[in-house]
């Protein structure tokens, strides 16, 4: 998978007397389609989600298992038809809030 990896680093400091002083380090993966940051689990069994089309990543969200709306592609979106969509807008189960019929107007794959 290309892009969307890093890393998260947790610092407890001696402020909070009941936390164990130290640094820890997770790592992590951007969703291509809804730019979420996910802590991997390194203990996890089965396999991470990855968009074909994109070629990326994906979180464990429904929509974006199911169907290919690259985060990328709503911005540019939303520059080009400025005013005539919420673009980077979701809805509470992740569903797109735009007109979809403008997104699949500039639709390459």
């Amino acid at each position: 998978m290309r892009g969307g990896k890093g890393y998260l680093m947790v610092s407890q400091g001696i402020d909070a007397p009941d936390i164990e002083v130290g640094t820890r380090e997770f790592n992590t993966a951007t969703c291509c389609h809804c730019n979420r940051v996910v802590v991997l689990n390194p203990e996890r069994k089965r396999a991470r989600g990855n968009c074909f089309k994109c070629n990326a990543y994906v979180c464990d969200h429904k929509v974006c298992m199911t169907e290919c709306n690259p985060f990328m592609q709503s911005i540019e979106l939303a520059q080009k038809y400025d005013g005539q969509g919420a673009f980077l807008l979701r809805g509470p189960n992740g569903e797109l809030l735009f007109d979809p019929a403008l997104r699949d107007k500039e639709r390459i794959f």
